[in-house]
């Protein structure tokens, strides 16, 4: 059994929180590949036999927790979508609205991580994440009639690596008006995320 097949587990869910809290905090002074199976482990009280039950790597472990994360920030509830298109992309709006305050408050780490010379892998699992998520918003889209002139996976990555750029840049600023900032990044996405 691992960690993604079992995580209503109470065994699980504790060894995932001791694991988040022991990357977070190591995160504060080094990057993802400078982080080893060893120290996380120290760091959270547990195993190494424990963490390898469930991951191969700290980048194994690190893509879980930051996709899962920001596939949590950038979640929108598809059956309560408006029927209009507009209130899709609205609702898409908030989301990332939530995702910036998040970062806002988390502003050191996220900078390291985000830092022209940071952690490229994070930022690569952050674009992916943000491109899923754009994936289901051009579904959500084109059944209310949007037309998306160009293949979904392009479409998606392209949304999606947008994103995360524009997630990178607020990191590094001192701003915190994620609702301006989350119209700012919507109104410069492709033509088919505007309303209409």
């Amino acid at each position: 059994m691992t960690l993604h097949e079992s995580h209503t587990d109470p065994r699980t869910r504790r060894t995932l929180a001791l694991l988040e809290r022991a990357m977070t905090t190591l995160l504060e002074d080094q990057s993802i590949s400078e982080i080893n199976v060893s120290e996380l482990c120290r760091v959270a009280g547990i195993h190494r036999t424990t963490f390898y039950k469930h991951f191969s790597s700290v980048a194994e472990f690190a893509g879980y927790m930051y996709s899962s994360l920001i596939n949590d920030l950038a979640s929108v509830d598809v059956a309560s979508l408006p029927e209009d298109m507009d209130g899709v992309s609205e609702a898409y709006g908030a989301a990332l609205a939530g995702m910036l305050d998040h970062i806002a408050g988390n502003r050191p780490t996220y900078r390291r991580l985000f830092a022209s010379d940071g952690d490229h892998q994070f930022q690569r699992i952050v674009a992916d994440a943000l491109a899923e998520r754009a994936l289901e918003a051009h579904h959500r889209l084109a059944e209310r009639g949007r037309v998306i002139d160009i293949d979904e996976m392009t479409a998606a990555q392209m949304v999606g690596a947008a994103c995360a750029a524009a997630v990178g840049v607020w990191a590094a600023q001192d701003t915190t008006d994620s609702v301006t900032r989350s119209r700012e990044i919507m109104s410069a996405l492709p033509r088919w995320w505007a309303p209409a």
